[in-house]
Order: C-alpha cells, then sequence, then structure tokens
C-alpha cells in the first residue's frame, strides 16, 4: 500500500442570507518517508522550530494549543483584563526569518489559532509574546 497524505479542508463564511464554502479533499501519495506530531513550548526569544527527522520540503501545520478565552473559569479570566488581553498574551507568531518577530512573522496564532497546511521547507521559528504557548507542530515530507 503506498504512504498516503489526505487533506480534508472544510472553510465556510456566511452573512446577511449569504453563504460561501469551500472543500477541499485530496489524496497525494508521500515520496519521503517521515512524519511527526508535537508539542514544543514557545518563549520569550527566536527559537527554531523542531521537526525531527522530517526533512526537505513538507505538509506543515501549526496551532496554539492554549485554551480559547470563552472556556477558562472565572478565576482564571480574573487574571487578564479582558479576551483582548488575553489573546494578546497568549499569541505564538510563527515565520520564516530568524529572528523572528511579531512584525515579520508570517502566521499570527491567538489561542486556538491554526496556519495551514501547506508546503514548505522547514526553517521555520516562533516566539511568544507575552506567556509561553504551547505550539502544536505537525510535518510530513513531501
Amino acid at each position: 500500500m503506498a504512504k498516503e497524505i489526505k487533506k480534508n479542508i472544510l472553510m465556510s463564511w456566511s452573512k446577511g442570507g449569504a453563504e460561501i464554502l469551500v472543500k477541499v479533499e485530496e489524496t497525494l501519495d508521500q515520496i519521503g518517508e517521515q512524519a511527526i506530531e508535537s508539542v514544543q513550548i514557545i518563549g520569550a526569544t527566536s527559537e527554531a522550530i523542531s521537526f525531527g527527522d522530517v526533512t526537505g520540503d513538507a505538509h506543515l501545520a501549526f496551532k496554539n494549543l492554549t485554551p480559547a478565552f470563552s472556556t477558562l473559569t472565572l478565576a482564571q479570566k480574573s487574571l487578564y483584563t479582558d479576551k483582548a488581553d488575553y489573546d494578546a498574551k497568549n499569541t505564538a507568531y510563527v515565520g520564516t526569518t530568524n529572528p523572528v518577530t511579531s512584525v515579520n512573522a508570517e502566521h499570527k496564532l491567538t489561542p486556538g489559532g491554526s496556519a495551514g497546511p501547506f508546503i514548505s521547507a522547514l526553517a521555520w521559528y516562533g516566539i511568544k509574546a507575552t506567556n509561553d504557548v504551547n505550539l502544536l507542530v505537525f510535518a510530513i515530507e513531501v
């Protein structure tokens, strides 16, 4: 059996009765051998994102695993001024420039936010806004 990569993406938008929808389903044969799913703690200085044994171009996705503000207890919410303050302090920035900053990052990941899947080379860097962020890293060699 071939090594298969399956991508299923569904995105929709609606406003005032109007709606648009895109659905992508794709199955690809993997040429490479490796894949990884890991969690990396993103800190205060620009750091390389680790892809383990995955090399070369890969299908990538990132997700900020910080819980959404709406799921916090009252005690947890009391540590922040409001949702905007919580989001600002628990954001991760990921990009291909080192050092990555909030200005040059390709992706700004607020709590629960994600980027991908997309195909890219594996030189990616992350930095936090204020609080450490658990970043889900997902990569499959092309």
